[in-house]
């Protein structure tokens, strides 16, 4: 029997794959990479003798289908669950803890809240009526985000202090460059649902776990071809798939494609004419959202707890990889950056610079720490940028074309572009190829 195809070995294609191979459909995993995990994979940095993830990657507790493909390929342990939300709030000179307790949703979150320092009294309220118009009205539409919440009585420091580190974290954008439609989606599934909220942190590296399900997926009888980049999907004079030629020039005769490749790759994959009809037509006008992660090394701690998110700084979030990761050695920290816009494109030694100084002033512990090393990586489009009206560009498993199925985190998933939205994309795509 002809196998099915997946392109690419990042989340949505290793959960096609593994959905694939558990039905016991032949499946081939083609991933042009030497390693799996596309966009949530590692590299080794030899100057510190580390594997690095490309971005620091957090999952939410309403990551049920991660979770769910953690457990079937046997990492259910490469992720750490806070027990209930607690996310440590600095800015210079101050600090407050936003945290969960044993409470229905969204009431869970209601003494937190009360007890937010960040801000005053009346902002506090006023932010709960807003997280109680969104969790009991429908939703709140295809407009900016922060429009929506200043039609709300959400203040401009309400916004800053509270609102805009959630949205950045979970959707890499600022209030006013994402919709209403999926800032509501991010606290109706998870902030405002009890244990929704809670925080998951990988405890090793993401090409590790990624590695270590697409092992899952051979056991099961599936392909895993790295090094093995696509050239084209190959179709008949009728229109339907009949394989995938590779680079190389070799040729995988298929029954279905499953792509899971990022739009603009996916274009050079299809035949011209192709690109021209929707769903393909859309692909070019997905705009995305970039990232930038510093990672330092320093010659001792400097946190006390695994992460801290800052506002009124420069700074977004900090994590202590060493801490999540349990290793020793020299105290290594990921300043992330989501929402990067303004970063992205500037010189390192800017962007090194000034996080590092804006680091010291918010962290007092890194004064007294010495630096030992430092790297900047970018990511230029780490995810789809959630913006009004760009749900409508974003193409569905089924394409119209007979035998071709697209995933991924930039395709019709209801969810963000997440690690997440990836594996849901891919299931979906799987049960339709079969």
């Amino acid at each position: 029997m002809k196998p099915v195809v997946v392109i690419g070995g990042g989340p949505a294609g290793i959960a096609a794959a593994c959905a694939l191979a558990e039905q016991g459909a032949p499946v081939v995993l083609l991933e042009r990479t030497p390693r799996l995990g596309g966009r949530a994979a590692s590299f080794h940095y030899a100057r510190m003798g580390e594997v690095i993830d490309d971005g620091q990657h957090v999952l939410l507790g309403a990551c049920t289908a991660t979770v769910d493909l953690l457990r079937r390929t046997g990492q259910e342990d490469a992720v750490s669950f806070q027990a209930a939300m607690r996310v440590p709030i600095v800015w210079p000179g101050g600090r407050s803890v936003l945290r969960s307790v044993r409470l229905p949703g969204p009431l869970h979150l209601l003494p937190g809240l009360l007890a937010y320092g960040a801000l005053p009294p009346a902002d506090r309220l006023a932010a709960l009526r807003a997280g109680m118009s969104l969790w009991r009205g429908g939703p709140p539409g295809d407009v900016p985000f922060s429009t929506w919440l200043a039609s709300h009585g959400q203040s401009q420091a309400a916004i800053a202090a509270l609102w805009e580190p959630i949205i950045s974290a979970t959707l890499n954008a600022q209030c006013g460059e994402v919709s209403a439609a999926a800032a509501g989606i991010v606290f109706r599934t998870g902030v405002l649902r009890r244990g929704g909220a809670r925080l998951g942190l990988f405890k090793r590296p993401l090409s590790r776990i990624f590695a270590a399900a697409g092992a899952a997926a051979v056991s099961r009888g599936a392909q895993v071809r790295l090094r093995s980049g696509a050239r084209a999907v190959l179709l008949d004079g009728g229109g339907a798939v009949t394989g995938v030629e590779l680079a190389t020039g070799e040729r995988i005769a298929a029954r279905a494609v499953v792509a899971t490749v990022p739009p603009r790759d996916l274009r050079r994959l299809l035949p011209g004419d192709l690109n021209e009809r929707p769903p393909f037509s859309t692909l070019a006008r997905i705009a995305t959202a970039p990232i930038l992660d510093l990672h330092l090394w320093f010659d001792r701690p400097v946190l006390a707890e695994p992460f801290v998110v800052g506002i009124r700084s420069a700074i977004q979030a900090v994590f202590d990889v060493t801490r999540i990761h349990g290793t020793s050695g020299p105290t290594h920290l990921v300043v992330s950056q989501s929402a990067a816009r303004s970063w992205i494109d500037r010189p390192v030694d800017a962007v090194r610079d000034e996080l590092i100084e804006a680091l010291r002033t918010l962290v007092p512990q890194a004064r007294r720490a010495e630096l030992m090393d430092a790297l900047v990586v970018r990511h230029p489009r780490a995810t789809v940028l959630a913006a009004p009206g760009s749900d409508l560009l974003r193409p569905s498993t089924e394409t119209g074309v007979r035998g071709l199925f697209l995933a991924g985190d930039w395709t019709a998933t209801g969810w963000p572009s997440t690690i997440e939205g990836a594996i849901r994309s891919g299931r979906t795509a799987a049960r339709a190829a079969l």
